[in-house]
């Protein structure tokens, strides 16, 4: 996948309405999953690791990916200052389900880091499923509110 500039993405998307509902679309050459939440736009990702037994190959792409996440993180910290870093994980042990916290786990994170935009923020984070899925670098739009709860 080739580099997407992060500014241009978030200018993009910064007024975009979230929908009612699950959807995904494209927008170019990404994948973008959305809900009443934000959006969910895949940067780069691996190949899926099925028949990788071993794990070299998952953890080649992994070493990869980790390298692509930190050059988009500088770029945005550049621009944007210092991300405030999300992490989920007591909202769901608390037992909250909130669209924001069903965007993240559709993607496989519980973490990222956010840069407050206003009223939204643009997030990031490297994102997997399961072992054997793609691993992902995803950028999320999302209302600046579900990152204060």
């Amino acid at each position: 996948m080739p580099y997407v500039d992060l500014q241009a993405l978030y200018a993009e998307f910064e007024t975009r309405a979230f929908p009612r509902s699950w959807t995904e679309w494209g927008h170019g050459d990404l994948t973008v999953t959305s809900n009443e939440s934000g959006h969910a736009i895949v940067l780069a990702e691996s190949d899926e690791f099925w028949d990788d037994h071993d794990g070299s190959a998952a953890a080649a792409a992994g070493e990869h990916l980790a390298s692509v996440y930190r050059n988009y993180e500088i770029a945005a910290a550049v621009v944007w200052g210092d991300p405030c870093p999300v992490d989920i994980t007591n909202r769901l042990a608390g037992g909250e389900t909130s669209p924001f916290t069903e965007l993240l786990l559709e993607q496989g994170a519980i973490s990222g880091n956010f840069w407050d935009r206003g009223e939204r923020a643009l997030g990031l984070a490297i994102c997997q499923m399961d072992k054997e899925t793609a691993i992902q670098v995803v950028a999320f739009v999302a209302s600046i509110g579900e990152l204060q709860k």
